[in-house]
């Protein structure tokens, strides 16, 4: 039965299924046919004699109407073009096949991915958040190209259009671009030692990068300032957590992720001591990895609030709308201040900067104290760091002077007091005499 070339899509409708599949050839394109199946699935199909081998081949192209009868056309035309050139359609894609697959397990995207299973074991939270969203950029610049062909000059390209597209609202680089040379750094490093690779193209970039900035993050540091902001907060109504983690913020001045993950088994109220290490610790040198915060008597007023709340659970600040890690949400604090009027002038880290501040300036605490309360690793003339129990009764009277002063400022209180208490802390004889109490005559002559 002679049937009519095929010729357009509409006329591939006429040839409808029979008992049997049968094939029909398309018109102009020698080798080209439309195999229609008894199950009404029509397939085109390119049959030919390749080069050297007198028996026929057939390649399948795909099945119709997903390829097209003009996209079968356009593979007809390559592959007559392959023929006249002496080379087998067949072998060709094959060969194509086969290099896409070997370029696919040597690609930056198969190592980046490998590696980042590795970190699933040993990190998580935010950490592992923000890195995997560092790694899907990286990757959707060069994750295709294969890593034994990524040089210096691609990974220069690739960061510094990254550095471009991350700018802060004063047009000024973030260390967006550093970061992700950091963890582009970490696969070229686990790949090299499984043989993949010989080199770190990103591990000389990061000193090609313009410096980042982030600029201070906003925070009140006047007395008068921090008054109002005091009083503003105990305004905020609904969530007894949200109101208490702003409290413990300014008594504390923690990091907010460690506040927020702050556990009863870490605390000893009866004592007034809060052990914990701290999110930043890990891996930073100048960040402590385990330290011991003494609550004043206020801080322990309010965790004895929230135990009344979530005593019965893990978690000081548990939700049981948090679907993840079971606590209030990191932005809790921030929104509040927002909605507070506080956008751009405070923000729940500012705290820590309110705290050094005026510790310093208005209460003239010593900077060693300061810091250590910070969770910032300070060291002693000897260079030998501080362990987290020193200076624990000097830090203690300090907490809880910081809490009375806030005391004070909220309810509009005088607190010449402690500015005298500051004064009488800066004279020279005073600290000296503090100096030679703490360290003793020996160690204070042999300092001088």
């Amino acid at each position: 039965m002679e049937r009519k070339a095929i010729s357009s899509d509409r006329s591939i409708s006429s040839h409808k299924p029979e008992d049997k599949k049968y094939f029909v050839a398309v018109k102009n394109h020698p080798k080209l046919f439309l195999m229609v199946r008894p199950t009404e699935t029509k397939s085109w199909m390119y049959r030919y004699y390749p080069p050297s081998n007198p028996k026929q081949s057939i390649i399948s192209i795909g099945i119709y109407p997903s390829i097209s009868y003009a996209r079968a056309c356009e593979v007809w035309r390559e592959y007559e073009d392959l023929l006249s050139k002496g080379i087998d359609p067949k072998i060709h894609r094959e060969d194509i096949k086969k290099s896409f697959i070997s370029k696919t397990k040597n690609s930056f995207n198969h190592f980046a991915w490998e590696y980042f299973d590795t970190l699933e074991q040993s990190q998580k939270g935010n950490t592992l958040i923000r890195k995997k969203g560092r790694l899907e950029l990286i990757c959707s610049y060069i994750g295709n190209e294969p890593i034994s062909e990524i040089g210096s000059p691609r990974m220069l390209e690739v960061l510094l259009d990254i550095q471009a597209k991350s700018l802060n609202k004063d047009d000024k680089p973030t260390d967006k671009a550093e970061r992700c040379a950091g963890i582009a750094s970490d696969v070229f490093v686990y790949a090299n030692a499984r043989g993949f690779c010989s080199s770190n193209p990103a591990a000389l970039i990061k000193s090609q990068l313009a410096k980042s900035s982030y600029g201070h993050r906003p925070a009140v540091t006047k007395p008068k300032d921090l008054a109002k902001l005091l009083r503003a907060i105990e305004t905020i109504e609904g969530d007894p957590n949200t109101i208490n983690s702003l409290r413990l913020l300014a008594l504390l001045f923690v990091r907010n992720g460690d506040l927020r993950r702050m556990c009863w088994i870490d605390l000893d109220l009866e004592a007034g001591r809060w052990r914990l290490k701290p999110l930043k610790g890990q891996g930073k040198v100048n960040m402590v990895k385990d330290m011991v915060v003494p609550l004043p008597r206020q801080a322990v007023a309010i965790l004895r609030e929230q135990q009344k709340i979530n005593g019965h659970t893990k978690y000081v600040f548990f939700s049981q709308t948090a679907k993840k890690h079971q606590i209030i949400s990191d932005a809790t604090a921030n929104k509040r201040l927002k909605d507070l009027g506080y956008k751009d002038i405070h923000c729940a880290h500012g705290f820590r900067a309110t705290a050094k501040t005026i510790l310093q300036e208005q209460l003239k605490y010593p900077l060693v104290l300061v810091e250590m309360a910070l969770g910032h690793t300070t060291k002693d003339p000897n260079g030998t760091a501080y362990g987290r129990f020193e200076y624990i009764d000097d830090r203690s009277d300090m907490m809880q002077k910081w809490a009375d002063y806030l005391d004070a400022l909220r309810e509009g209180r005088d607190t010449a007091k402690f500015k005298a208490d500051a004064e009488d802390k800066a004279n020279p004889t005073t600290q000296l005499q503090a100096l030679i109490a703490q360290l003793g005559k020996d160690k204070v002559l042999e300092l001088l």
